[in-house]
């Protein structure tokens, strides 16, 4: 039985370094300072000598000052470990001795203790059969993880042990695999896909997700992931994979799906229609012009006239609703219809999400679409088949075809997708599909050229007008929206979804107060809804650890900032960095500077970030920033938030800059001078250069 981590002292290092004592979160400083405590909750109940404790935050090349600075930021940290405690008297939790220092834990009061804990007894109940107890016990041992083991602290300490505890979670994450799918379980494929993309170079991943395909009966997706994992061996480390993914590989080939048949040429059928529909108009407010218009597509489709439409937007903005108009409206005249949706797993499969969308599946009632589904997987002219069957489809009547999500679509997809543009000039096929914006050399952005040049149209979705984010907070609060409210929604940026949302979660926290047929928030501005955050942040699901914190680390830099000072903030490398915000697709360059698309979802990423965390990582942005010739003003805003100790660099920084903060931000200057002065480690020269600039009371903030 695992003792209450939140009873005593608590320390948590699998993800942001935390510690709670007493269920009150201790405040550990700054980075270095963080850094220091999580070598000694890593070496707890031992002496860690002062040498020790130099060489695993600087290395081999520690600065003159290392033995001071360690004593400063043991004094700190003690001081936030013992608010409490009479000055003078022992029992505090970090001790000091004649060669270190020792921080006194109890049993399993580390995460890290704890996963260690929770993998071995996994693996003896897998040893002796009790499979479900340990699937159970590596659950919660992953669940202890918030990300990468020491997030956002370097030193040598610290980065050879979350190499050592990231190899153990991988060995977690596998053993749970293997289990589960020795069980039969075909339902892994989401989450052995999430962590193929995480560690591409484990082969072990590569073979189980090809496992869960085969047994899941996906024998055709399953080859395709041999395919992925070979190139990535092939390009990143000049080697063939290993002899037990090929042996896997044989033996779905020895068994595929269904046997192959030779089709009769298919008659034109009609396709299947959608599996799910989505609710008509939910969001869609403020689009009249582009209803018109799809509608006159629609009804021209039937007079054989066909044409391309392009939506593109971002999440939530009413891309799919728009869509599903564009659909109600061809049924109701008669079209035949046909709609799809693509997601991030369809770039692995070539020609799924299109297949699907057209009823050819081996599963099919129809002998002839089974027969052609089970010859176009490896058919060199699958493009050209697909293709013809679409104009055999158009030749018997009309035809209205939609995918939704086409980012996702994998190139063989976005070929066919081309073939068809061409055909809506001579044939009675309306194509519809919905996108968000994509970074240039994207195909699909070469589509979106050639829809415009083809005389297609390109319906480009941004936010809506104020009287129309008014019309929707109305309807969501059954109310007319007053001005705090219609202020609040601004956060929403015209976003018909969040701003919905919004509304209906402040409704949860009874923050919405309806009084004369006027819904309204206090004056004091609420909580931003977490599920509205989540929502927002919900298209990022799919990165990884690493991506997610050079995310969370560019969010908090501010509305503007550039590859180079994420680069500093987070120790990554520049190339790392533009990688990781290159996957995201969430940030757009405005002018020399990046920027996120929705100001919704840089507040979002901010709102992940644990809040105690947050002081620690605008303090380390204040010093990114100045060393990079960042503004004064934008260096303040960021010490203004920070954590309020007070060392030599800070006095330093103010000594210099106090005139000019002073005339940018009278406010934020007043306040940061008198943090300074009222600490008392200022030189008489620095007191006298502060006390000097220090604004007078009344000053304009």
């Amino acid at each position: 039985m695992l003792r209450d981590p939140m009873k005593g002292l608590c320390v948590k290092i699998l993800g942001p370094v935390r510690a709670w004592r007493d269920e009150q979160e201790v405040d550990l400083g700054t980075a270095r300072r963080r850094a220091l405590f999580a070598v000694l909750a890593a070496n707890a109940n031992r002496v860690v000598s002062r040498n020790e404790l130099i060489v695993a935050l600087w290395g081999d090349s520690p600065p003159t000052t290392a033995t001071g600075n360690v004593y400063t930021y043991v004094s700190g940290l003690r001081r936030s470990l013992e608010k409490h405690r009479e000055p003078g008297r022992g029992g505090g939790p970090l001790t000091s001795g004649a060669t270190g220092y020792t921080l006194r834990m109890d049993s399993d009061a580390l995460d890290a203790d704890r996963f260690h804990r929770l993998y071995d007894a996994a693996g003896a109940a897998a040893a002796a059969g009790r499979t479900d107890e340990a699937v159970a016990g590596l659950d919660e041992a992953l669940a202890l993880w918030q990300g990468d083991a020491y997030a956002n602290l370097t030193g040598r300490f610290v980065e050879l042990d979350r190499y050592r505890l990231g190899e153990l979670r991988i060995a977690a994450a596998e053993q749970r695999a293997r289990l589960i799918l020795a069980g039969g379980d075909d339902g892994l494929v989401a989450d052995l896909t999430t962590l193929v993309r995480a560690h591409p170079l484990h082969e072990p991943f590569h073979e189980l997700l090809m496992r869960a395909l085969h047994q899941a009966g996906r024998g055709t997706e399953a080859l395709e992931a041999f395919r992925a994992a070979r190139r990535v061996f092939v390009d990143e480390l000049g080697v063939e994979p290993g002899p037990t993914i090929r042996a896997l590989q044989r033996r779905i080939l020895a068994t595929p799906d269904q046997p192959a048949a030779t089709p009769r040429p298919p008659a034109p059928v009609a396709p299947s229609p959608p599996v799910t529909a989505r609710p008509r108009g939910r969001f869609l407010v403020g689009r009249d012009t582009e209803v018109r218009l799809l509608r006159r597509l629609a009804g021209e489709v039937n007079s054989r006239r066909g044409t391309t439409v392009w939506i593109e937007g971002e999440p939530g903005i009413g891309k799919s609703e728009l869509l599903a108009v564009a659909l109600d409206e061809a049924r109701r005249t008669g079209c035949r219809v046909a709609r799809g949706a693509a997601d991030e797993l369809s770039r692995r499969v070539p020609l799924r999400v299109v297949m699907r969308t057209l009823g050819l599946e081996t599963t099919s009632a129809d002998s002839e679409r089974a027969a052609l589904a089970a010859v176009l997987p490896g058919d060199p002219r699958a493009v050209d088949r697909i293709a013809g069957y679409v104009r055999d489809l158009c030749a018997t009547g009309p035809l209205t075809l939609a995918v939704d999500d086409l980012q996702w679509l994998d190139d063989d997809s976005l070929l066919v997708w081309e073939r068809l543009i061409e055909f809506t000039r001579s044939l009675p096929l309306l194509l519809v599909s919905a996108t968000r914006p994509t970074p240039a050399g994207r195909e699909s952005n070469g589509l979106r050229d050639r829809v415009a040049a083809g005389g297609g149209h390109v319906l480009a979705l941004g936010p809506l007008h104020r009287g129309d984010v008014a019309r929707i907070l109305g309807a969501a609060a059954g109310a007319r929206p007053g001005p705090n409210l219609r202020s609040l929604a601004e956060l929403a940026g015209g976003n018909p979804l969040y701003t919905r949302e919004l509304v209906l979660g402040l409704l949860r926290q009874q923050a919405v107060q309806i009084t004369g047929g006027v819904a309204e928030v206090g004056a004091q501005v609420p909580e931003v809804p977490r599920s509205l955050l989540d929502i927002v942040l919900a298209p990022l699901s799919d990165l990884h650890s690493g991506q997610w914190e050079t995310l969370r680390h560019a969010a908090l830099l501010g509305d503007r900032f550039t590859v180079a000072e994420v680069a500093a903030f987070t120790g990554r490398t520049p190339s790392t960095v533009e990688t990781d915000l290159r996957a995201a697709e969430v940030v757009v360059n405005t002018g020399g500077a990046l920027t996120f698309r929705h100001p919704m979802l840089r507040q979002a990423l901010i709102e992940s970030v644990p809040a105690a965390l947050r002081p620690t990582l605008h303090r380390h942005a204040a010093e990114v920033l100045a060393a990079g010739g960042g503004t004064v003003a934008r260096v303040a805003k960021h010490l203004a938030v920070s954590t309020p100790d007070v060392d030599a660099w800070l006095v330093e920084w103010l000594t210099t800059h106090a005139g000019e903060l002073v005339r940018v931000s009278p406010g934020t200057a007043a306040e940061l001078i008198r943090r300074a002065l009222a600490d008392g480690r200022c030189t008489r020269s620095q007191r006298e250069a502060l006390e000097s600039a220090l604004p007078a009371p009344g000053s304009p903030a």
